[in-house]
């Protein structure tokens, strides 16, 4: 049964990669990432969990690959549902925008996040250098991140012009695409590395309907894969500042990143190993928490305790046990979590519903379809948010579906939209005989 599970969950994402692969614009749709990182990154590691399944609960390895192969089809059919549903009218993803107040409603997102940036950069080095941020890093970081939203309002605007010099609006997209090259580059930040590639080449395409190559896609997506896993030995050569950067860049060309793919085929990996121990633990227990792991996520982002005080703080916590399940695995199983590594989207989408939980995958893939339908049909939040939500609802395989069901919203809704409200054209009407460039009007 073990060896049976394993094979599906690699036949249905290969299948749904394979699908996806086909046509010139087919792999900019989300399944075919979706399905790339799981064959590349969760796939391997189960794989060596196969070699090692005596070691996990009786039952435990065969019944998370059957569960996993469920989030996957949930996945597929919920982009496809959304894909295949008819644009509604009045939808407020359908709105219409000035194009010269979109234009300095980016400006203002890019010079706050520019302003932020430099504050969080001004903290002692002490404060950066600690592996668990908070107070003013946190704050800081969570309002220099704005400034992507106003990269891609100008980005969508610069794709829409026939200009290529425009330095109007590169005066801020070069600022912008240093900072993201910098987080990549530099400091080895997989989401960037994602960011940068669905930013622009997705970009084209939404706007400009201009394609990659798919063999260059696959070469890319292959090479990127080995990278995205062995991104460990990448940012350890990096964070290495006795040396200079060149040497560094130099040494990062030459490390051996798959080394790591090798080690997680011959003995599994944490976060495959994370899955299943935790999801056995609802399964042991009979413990669901019915999608409030969400509110205790929104508690611990946005309630500050500094200000509310800390007791009242936790007391808005979810806890059906009083513990978490990390503390009860290590009861339970004696199973202690490495520290940094993930737990999976599969692992809370269990703990949420059981085996039900396919539900959120099957959400998410809705929610990347609606938007995808959108920026296809020229609207300018649908691609802006298909652009910006593209990594987050990959990271739901990776490290949790919280991301792409509370936080982009919350963040998104709290920090941008408030300024493209006043972009929109049923908000800003034009003075009677002069005439308003507007865009996103399907």
């Amino acid at each position: 049964m073990d060896l049976f599970a394993l094979i599906l969950y690699g036949a249905t994402n290969i299948l749904m990669v394979l699908y996806y692969q086909r046509g010139k614009s087919r792999f900019y749709q989300f399944p075919f990432w979706a399905g790339a990182i799981a064959l590349g990154w969760f796939f391997p590691q189960a794989v060596g969990g196969y070699s090692h399944a005596s070691d996990f609960p009786e039952g435990a390895y065969a019944d998370g690959m059957l569960f996993a192969s469920l989030c996957t089809l949930g996945l597929w059919a919920g982009f496809e549902l959304a894909l295949a549903r008819t644009t509604a009218k009045g939808s407020w993803l359908g709105a219409s925008f000035d194009v010269g107040r979109l234009y300095y409603a980016g400006a203002l997102l890019c010079l706050v996040g520019f302003f932020f940036q430099w504050k969080l950069w001004s903290l002692p080095e002490e404060m950066l250098a600690q592996s668990q941020w908070s107070g003013a890093t946190v704050k800081y970081l969570f309002l220099a991140s704005v400034f992507k939203f106003g990269f891609l309002i100008l980005w969508l605007l610069y794709l829409s012009q026939p200009k290529v010099i425009a330095p109007k609006l590169l005066v801020f997209i070069l600022p912008c695409l240093g900072f993201l090259l910098g987080a990549a580059v530099l400091r080895g930040r997989r989401s960037e590395m994602m960011n940068l590639f669905s930013y622009l080449a997705v970009g084209l395409w939404l706007v400009r309907r201009i394609s990659v190559p798919r063999w260059v896609v696959t070469s890319l997506l292959a090479l990127g894969l080995v990278f995205i896993n062995g991104i460990g030995i990448y940012r350890g050569i990096m964070k290495n500042k006795d040396v200079s950067l060149a040497e560094r860049l130099t040494e990062a060309a030459n490390a051996d990143y798959l080394s790591v793919s090798k080690t997680a085929v011959e003995q599994s990996g944490a976060e495959f190993t994370n899955y299943i121990y935790y999801r056995q633990v609802y399964v042991d227990l009979g413990i669901y928490d019915f999608g409030l792991s969400h509110w205790n996520k929104l508690v611990f982002n946005y309630v500050p305790g500094q200000l509310v005080g800390r007791e009242f703080k936790e007391s808005l916590y979810y806890l059906p046990t009083g513990k978490t399940v990390a503390q009860l695995g290590e009861e339970l199983y004696g199973y202690q979590r490495r520290t940094g590594s993930t737990n999976s989207g599969y692992k809370d989408s269990f703990g949420s519903f059981g085996w039900f939980g396919f539900i959120k995958f099957g959400l998410i893939g809705y929610i990347a379809g609606a938007l995808y339908r959108y920026a296809m049909g020229g609207h300018f939040l649908g691609q802006l948010l298909y652009l910006y939500v593209l990594t987050t609802a990959m990271q739901s395989i990776t490290h949790g579906s919280n991301a792409l069901l509370v936080r982009v919203w919350v963040y998104f809704f709290m920090l941008c939209y408030p300024v493209l409200f006043f972009a929109k054209v049923s908000f800003f009407r034009p003075a009677e005989g002069t005439r308003s460039k507007c865009i996103s009007s399907g």
